[in-house]
């Protein structure tokens, strides 16, 4: 049973990043502008003084608007670091992503080294996580990209609300899942948002 749910989960992973792969660098760009201009205008975000947002990758949804934006507005804006050896992420804050940031793993945009030792912060301080994946589903179910690197960095961060952002052709109706996959609180898309009011605790949670 396990291995059948592994094994689904491996082929929507590799079926979905396939079909994002097809989007032309110019459909990418402007449905991208689409999800950051959503996500942008929710007062989910525009309340969070402290957002942690994937740096994006490869055919990912576009992330620099909205870190540009994040920081004009005087918020702390952090961004991934990766601990391959713990399959773990830590959070390190950016002020210039022009020069703060440069290939890191996996070639993956991340803080300089020197940065990493000075602007480290706690996953507790965190008021929102704006967060990549391979799959989602309309339950807010995630899927990864295998490594479990943002499962385990958001158990540090339970206060913080999750946004998934991923293009409508990597949302489906149901991910198999497991128990320790944690569900995003809103997902948004160049075509909708969706939330669930019911994880939210807006006044519970965040900074």
């Amino acid at each position: 049973m396990v291995d059948a749910l592994i094994q689904e989960r491996d082929r929507l992973r590799r079926t979905t990043l396939a079909r994002r792969d097809l989007l032309s660098p110019a459909d990418q760009q402007a449905r991208s502008e689409k999800i950051a201009g959503s996500l942008l205008s929710h007062p989910l975000l525009c309340h969070k003084k402290v957002i942690f947002i994937y740096c994006h990758f490869r055919s990912e949804v576009q992330t620099a608007l909205v870190i540009d934006h994040c920081l004009s507005q005087g918020k702390t804006v952090c961004v991934p670091v990766s601990v391959p050896q713990e399959s773990d992420l830590l959070a390190v804050t950016i002020i210039d992503p022009i020069h703060d940031l440069a290939p890191g793993f996996q070639g993956i945009p991340e803080p300089l080294p020197h940065l990493v030792h000075t602007r480290r912060i706690s996953p507790a301080l965190i008021g929102a996580a704006v967060i990549p994946g391979a799959v989602f589903d309309r339950h807010g179910h995630r899927l990864g990209y295998g490594m479990g690197f943002y499962d385990r960095f958001l158990i540090r961060a339970p206060q913080a609300i999750r946004i998934g952002l991923a293009f409508s052709s990597q949302l489906v109706e149901r991910l198999p899942v497991f128990e320790h996959d944690i569900p995003m609180d809103m997902i948004v898309t160049e075509e909708e948002q969706i939330l669930w009011p019911e994880r939210l605790h807006v006044q519970e949670r965040g900074r």
